[in-house]
């Protein structure tokens, strides 16, 4: 009975296991913009790759793909895109306005030995990952052929540890915060270079 209590409170803690995310600081905080059009946008991964010390749950592709995806919710809420499709790397259709290519390079840097040590001690000893985005986003308008780039870099970390459950509600708030940046800066660079102005 004893062994099978304790077998019930390390599954108990294992699945207890907190972490936080914080946002990196190297890009400006920038307020949105009041968008002139909202057009629609064809989205794409091109040459970009993913690594993740320890191991990778998922492809170069996929990790591009969840990039783009998040960056681009932030843009349709912000009615800055009216909506978003994905197509396969030079694989454009030609009906939307613009056409968007991610490539770059999506870094995740932790400690394997401390990974296997936290999870030893059910998390009550904690280990972090800290990724580091540098992103190439091209840009084109479809009618005038106009192409557009922009570049970003930022950091974020990651912290898994037991007593961060209770702030559970929160974990993702420095991730949203990451991507909510990325996202700014990236929008409002090809704003300044001249594109989303016009339906033309």
């Amino acid at each position: 009975m004893r062994v099978l209590n304790f077998f019930i409170l390390v599954c108990f803690l294992f699945f207890l296991n907190g972490c936080m995310t914080f946002s990196g600081e190297k890009l400006t905080e920038l307020k949105p913009l009041i968008p002139m059009v909202s057009p629609k946008i064809e989205e794409s991964v091109g040459d970009f790759t993913f690594h993740l010390d320890g191991g990778a749950m998922v492809t170069d592709n996929k990790a591009g793909r969840i990039i783009n995806n998040a960056i681009l919710e932030k843009w349709k809420s912000n009615k800055y895109i009216s909506d978003f499709i994905y197509v396969k790397k030079e694989s454009f259709t030609g009906d939307a306005q613009y056409n968007l290519t991610l490539s770059g390079h999506q870094e995740g840097q932790s400690s394997v030995a401390m990974q296997i040590i936290s999870g030893l001690t059910l998390f009550l000893l904690p280990y972090s990952v800290n990724t580091s985005y540098d992103l190439t986003y091209k840009l084109e308008n479809v009618k005038t052929g106009e192409k557009y780039t922009a570049k970003v870099f930022e950091d974020m970390s990651t912290v898994m540890w037991l007593l961060y459950f209770p702030a559970l509600p929160f974990a993702f708030v420095g991730a949203d915060n990451t991507m909510e940046n990325i996202s700014e800066n990236i929008y409002q660079n090809f704003v300044q270079q001249g594109a989303f102005i016009s339906t033309q």
